[in-house]
C-alpha cells in the first residue's frame, strides 16, 4: 500500500517534468506527496530550501532534504524508513556499448529500492507527463518472473480506478530460460494472458483486458502506449554487470528511452 510518494529533484528543471502525475496518484491515494533533495554540500542547504519550498507549493508537498555524498544511497535511505514510500525519479537515457542504461541515480536507486519505483524519461524538451492514469498497461514475457510486478500494478490500477491492461509480445525474445513447451503454447494460443486475466480477477477482484502485440518487443509496446496518452507501462527488469555498470535489460531500457510514459519498474532481488 502506497502512502507516500517521493519525488527526487536535483535543482532542474527536467527533474520537476515526473511531479504532476506523483501529485496526481498522491491525491487519488490521499498520500504524503515529499519532495526530496540529497545534498554533497551542507552550505547549499539554505538556498535549496527555497527552491524546495517554491516546489513544494506549486505541488502540494512536504519538503525533505538530506545532507550525503551519495545521492542514489540517501534515497534508498529514504525508503527504508517507510515501506510504504514509493520513488519518483526522471530521468534519461543514453547508449553505451550497444545498451540502453539509466542514469546513475535513477539506476541504483531501481536496483537498491526493493519495490517498484516511478521512472519517466520525457521524450521532448521538458514534456511533462500525464497528470492522471486511466489505464495501467503491463508487460508480459510468459516468465514468473515477469508476472512480479503484477500485485503492485494491480493495486495502483485499483486505487486509481484505472483500466488494467495485459500486454504480451509473441515474437519476444526473452533473455530469460527458455519457456517449457506447455507455457509456449499458451503464448502461441494467447491463452497465457487470458489465464493471468482470470487469476487478476480472482485475487484483486479486478477485470483485466489483454492485447497481444506482435513484432520486436519493445517496439510494439511503445507504439501500443503512443496512442494513450493517460497511460502507465509496468513492467519487471533485471541487471547484469558491465565493466562496473549494471545494464538494464533490453525491452525495459528501450522502453524507458521511448514510450514517453512513466513507468512502475521493478527490480526483484531474486
Amino acid at each position: 500500500m502506497i502512502d507516500e510518494i517521493i519525488v527526487c529533484l536535483d535543482g532542474s528543471s527536467m527533474a520537476e517534468t515526473i511531479a504532476p502525475i506523483a501529485q496526481g496518484i498522491a491525491t487519488v491515494r490521499a498520500a504524503t506527496l515529499t519532495v526530496f533533495r540529497a545534498l554533497r554540500n551542507p552550505g547549499e542547504v539554505a538556498t535549496e530550501e527555497d527552491y524546495l519550498r517554491a516546489a513544494a507549493r506549486r505541488f502540494g508537498a512536504q519538503i525533505r532534504v538530506a545532507v550525503s555524498d551519495d545521492p542514489a544511497q540517501a534515497i534508498i535511505q529514504e525508503l527504508e524508513k517507510n515501506p510504504g514510500a514509493m520513488a519518483a525519479l526522471t530521468t534519461h537515457g543514453r547508449t553505451a556499448l550497444g545498451e540502453a542504461i539509466l542514469g546513475s541515480v535513477a539506476h541504483r536507486v531501481l536496483r537498491g529500492a526493493e519495490r517498484p519505483i516511478m521512472l519517466y524519461c520525457p521524450l521532448g524538451s521538458l514534456a511533462e507527463a500525464p497528470k492522471k492514469i486511466t489505464t495501467l498497461a503491463v508487460a508480459l514475457d510468459g516468465s514468473e518472473f515477469a508476472e512480479t510486478i503484477i500485485p503492485f500494478a494491480a493495486e495502483m490500477a485499483q486505487s486509481l480506478a484505472a483500466r488494467l491492461t495485459l500486454l504480451q509480445d509473441l515474437a519476444l525474445k526473452s533473455p530469460l530460460p527458455p519457456l517449457p513447451q506447455h507455457k509456449k503454447a499458451d503464448l502461441l494460443e494467447a491463452s497465457y494472458l487470458h489465464r493471468q486475466a482470470e487469476r487478476i480477477k480472482k485475487t484483486f477482484g479486478l477485470d483485466a483486458q489483454w492485447e497481444v502485440l506482435h513484432g520486436e518487443a519493445a517496439e510494439a509496446i511503445c507504439s501500443y502506449v503512443s496512442g494513450m496518452p493517460d497511460t502507465m507501462l509496468a513492467m519487471t527488469t533485471h541487471g547484469r554487470g558491465a565493466l562496473q555498470r549494471a545494464v538494464l535489460g533490453s525491452v525495459a531500457s528501450e522502453c524507458i528511452r521511448h514510450a514517453g510514459r512513466p513507468l512502475l519498474l521493478y527490480w526483484p532481488r531474486k
